[in-house]
């Protein structure tokens, strides 16, 4: 079947929050007195999952979503250095919508962050919605989003850029398509085995396209069968 809707992580798949939110973890570890991570260690942290990363920086679990809201927040006060990955996003939202029913967003961010970013490229008309989601609970929020949408998992792509992304995912039975610039590294992704792995926001388009090709295919061979069959039951 086709695809009929495109799901969008945020940080890392649409918006180059990488450098943003790695200062402002080591301010916040200054102030709260965790252990601050340097731009080598970083590097080691994209190959490591969500769970490993809390014991590298010594955050306690129950410190955790304070340190996100207060995160998230600071983020949004520098909403406006926040850029798009890719300079043409609003071009390529405007393909992608022709070839589905529609897009979305789906992000453990804060919508007002999401919202501004989707006005700064201009994108109100091609993003139907912006949907927010804990950390560790993306799953039960894509299950949300089908039952909002009436749509059946194979009839929707998801598009994020870290493991925790592809496992949600897999949960759901949505195919999942990792994007190799984000937050997790290409050798991470690949361990989780997504469904596609990408180096472009447009090669995105390629896959929809395919998809919906080989489905016209497929219908227009089953209309072949069809008609040979009467054929045959009337010769």
């Amino acid at each position: 079947m086709p695809y009929k809707c495109v799901i969008f992580d945020f940080d890392g798949t649409l918006a180059d929050t990488e450098e943003k939110a790695f200062q402002i973890y080591n301010r916040l570890a200054e102030k709260y007195q965790y252990s601050q991570v340097t731009m080598e260690e970083l590097q080691h942290i994209k190959n490591l999952h969500i769970k490993e990363i809390l014991e590298i920086v010594d955050i306690p679990l129950h410190h955790f979503p304070r340190v996100i809201k207060e995160g998230q927040k600071m983020l949004k006060s520098e909403s406006s250095e926040i850029h798009a990955f890719n300079s043409d996003i609003h071009d390529f939202f405007v393909a992608m919508n022709k070839e589905v029913e529609f897009c979305g967003i789906l992000t453990s961010n804060i919508k007002k962050t999401v919202n501004q970013f989707i006005k700064k490229y201009f994108l109100e008309e091609e993003i139907k919605f912006v949907k927010c989601s804990a950390l560790m609970s993306k799953a039960d929020k894509i299950r949300k989003v089908l039952r909002w949408s009436r749509i059946k998992p194979h009839e929707m792509l998801y598009v994020g850029d870290e493991t925790r992304d592809i496992e949600a995912c897999k949960k759901v039975g949505v195919d999942v398509v990792a994007v190799k610039w984000g937050y997790n590294t290409p050798k991470a992704l690949e361990q989780c085995d997504p469904t596609y792995m990408i180096d472009n926001l447009w090669d995105l388009l390629d896959i929809v396209k395919k998809n919906q090709k080989g489905f016209d295919i497929k219908l227009m061979s089953s209309e072949v069968d069809l008609e040979y069959k009467k054929e045959l039951l009337e010769g």
